[in-house]
């Protein structure tokens, strides 16, 4: 995934520059942040995860251990708080792509590692965890 990078940095500086693009993301998220930071609720660890995805709910409740209607309520919540029609196909790219280019470091490797299940495995009936 990190292969593409450079290019996308290039044609977005085209755009009007990284800063740019991290000025335009930060004002669509603006209101997230805000609800997160009172909240504490990762709308936006939610929403860069779904769209990392490909909008797929039940990808996302599985990589973040939540149950798919939390995912719902949360793409809905978002929709809501910033105004951004997330089933636009096109939004969702214009998304991963900013989130891509601003820091990119989150989401190299995301493709090609597998999913690693941590959570606790229950104890068996002789208490041996397995």
């Amino acid at each position: 995934m990190t292969e593409g990078i450079p290019q996308l940095k290039s044609a977005l500086q085209r755009l009007g520059g990284l800063e740019a693009v991290k000025g335009r993301l930060d004002r669509v998220l603006e209101s997230v942040r805000a609800y997160d930071a009172k909240t504490n609720s990762e709308l936006e660890a939610t929403l860069r995860a779904w769209v990392e995805r490909g909008g797929s709910i039940a990808e996302t409740a599985d990589a973040l251990f939540l149950h798919r209607n939390s995912v719902l309520y949360r793409i809905q919540r978002i929709e809501e708080l910033s105004g951004i029609d997330l089933r636009d196909r096109q939004t969702r790219q214009v998304l991963l792509t900013a989130f891509t280019i601003t820091d990119p470091q989150a989401t190299a490797g995301k493709e090609e590692a597998p999913h690693e299940d941590k959570r606790q495995k229950p104890a068996s009936r002789n208490g041996h965890r397995g």
